[in-house]
């Protein structure tokens, strides 16, 4: 299953933050019911595709605004990319 989505890069950085949270969220929940229900091929593919589009989102968002979490972090920008960016709520203020 693909998930339909908008080009990212034509998103701005709240709405682009939106999806990748959107996809997080989606990806959580399926994540529970899979716990339970361990042999549904249709969750499995959906989880599956969220995940995808949550990869490039996330990705995205960092390369345009700065990393979201450590994983993010590349040998250009160093550490010092992560240690110095704001925080979530410093992030949205702007």
């Amino acid at each position: 299953m693909k998930m339909p989505s908008k080009s990212w890069d034509s998103m701005g950085r709240a709405e682009l933050l939106r999806a990748v949270q959107s996809h997080q969220f989606a990806m959580r929940d399926l994540m529970i019911y899979l716990d339970t229900h361990p042999t549904d091929a249709n969750a499995l593919s959906t989880f599956c595709a969220h995940r995808e589009a949550y990869s490039e989102a996330a990705d995205a968002y960092a390369k345009r605004f700065g990393a979201l979490t450590v994983m993010h972090v590349n040998d250009e920008d160093g550490w010092g990319a992560w240690s110095n960016t704001p925080w979530p709520w410093e992030k949205e203020a702007n």
